[in-house]
């Protein structure tokens, strides 16, 4: 610090260096000056000697700039590509404001195509201890004006439910899609009822986790708008999101299969008739085979397409029509899960971590 000036941010390459100054007023408000240790621009690679080609011009115009305020200090930085140089400073205070700044030149100026340079260097020096997906993926969040989560088992498995698609989901060595069936309904409903019996009770002992918490946390915050869900165990809603379209039903609803009368759960476990018809009673969840519920997938779309950011979580994205949902929106798309298939749909972001652990990471930083 040097007659009260202190380093806002830094950055250059191998022969010099850039560096903006501010000094704290009295008043609690910032001056801004820049500091010019000249760079050779070939040290830098072709590609970002290309991407800087149309500034270099600029580089070295108004060195006596001052400014009062961090708008006009972000014209200053902006006189350079400086996301895309060696990051070397950053002032604590100034940490999410420089990452906020950053990310806007990146997408408005470079696009992608900076993906791969010093990201992970930036995020490291606006937020210690934070990996750059999770710090990327806050700052997403705060800027996008309408998002949506979809989610499947994975979101769950932390709440100790079995997620049957993944490589240890099996139940006594039997494939769920050929339980879950009109077919075994029907002509093994002894085998059908077991399978559901077991989910039931089984979730009885399971409550929603952190994760689930979290989401319903931001809900009521206005950072996500709606959660589509193919998970049929209820925990969006009983976490407190309010906003909840179950695309595969619910677990918890029981219905006959004949005449379509409501039963209680109680009724289905004691494997009794309906007491309207005699028909078969059943969970009121989609059937491997059946149409998912219209008003569920109508509303899931149009919340979808009005979203600038949508999240996948914990989703193996086997499952049709609800794996296209990510492809339907215009926004960013992020997917999470702890198993990332190479085939899967292109994503804006991938990140694959625990979902618990993850979501709490990222609340930190929202």
């Amino acid at each position: 610090m040097v007659d009260g000036w202190q380093t806002i941010i830094s950055f250059g390459a191998e022969s010099g260096s850039i560096t903006l100054l501010g000094k704290e007023q009295q008043s609690g408000q910032w001056e801004f000056k820049k500091a010019v240790n000249e760079m050779n621009f070939d040290d830098l690679d072709e590609e970002i000697n290309n991407l800087t080609k149309l500034t270099r011009e600029t580089h070295f115009a108004n060195r006596e700039n001052i400014a009062d305020t961090w708008e006009n200090a972000l014209q200053i930085m902006n006189q350079y590509p400086w996301p895309i140089l060696r990051p070397r400073e950053v002032h604590p205070e100034f940490r999410k404001r420089v990452w906020t700044a950053l990310q806007k030149e990146r997408e408005q100026k470079y696009g992608k195509r900076l993906d791969s340079y010093r990201l992970d260097k930036w995020a490291a020096l606006c937020f210690p201890g934070y990996a750059p997906e999770v710090v990327t993926l806050a700052t997403w969040l705060q800027n996008a004006t309408y998002t949506t989560v979809l989610t499947g088992a994975g979101m769950s498995t932390e709440s100790n439910i079995p997620d049957f698609r993944s490589k240890e989901g099996w139940w006594k060595n039997v494939d769920p899609r050929t339980v879950a069936t009109t077919e075994a309904l029907n002509n093994n409903y002894d085998l059908f009822h077991e399978f559901y019996s077991i989910r039931i009770n089984g979730l009885k002992q399971c409550t929603p986790h952190k994760g689930h918490e979290i989401l319903a946390a931001w809900e009521q915050k206005g950072i996500i708008q709606a959660i589509s869900t193919q998970n049929v165990d209820g925990f969006h809603t009983a976490a407190g999101n309010d906003h909840v379209y179950e695309l595969h039903g619910s677990i918890h609803k029981i219905r006959c299969e004949e005449c379509s009368k409501p039963a209680s759960e109680q009724q289905f476990l004691n494997k009794e008739k309906c007491i309207h018809c005699g028909g078969l009673l059943r969970p009121g969840v989609v059937l491997f085979g059946e149409m998912l519920p219209e008003e569920s997938w109508s509303v899931s779309l149009d919340h979808i397409r009005r979203s600038d950011l949508v999240i996948v979580i914990g989703t193996s994205l086997e499952v049709y029509p609800a794996n296209e949902l990510p492809q339907m929106t215009n926004g960013k798309t992020v997917y999470i899960n702890m198993e990332v298939d190479e085939n899967s749909p292109e994503f804006d972001l991938v990140i694959k971590e625990k979902v618990g652990e993850l979501l709490r990471e990222v609340d930190g930083l929202v």
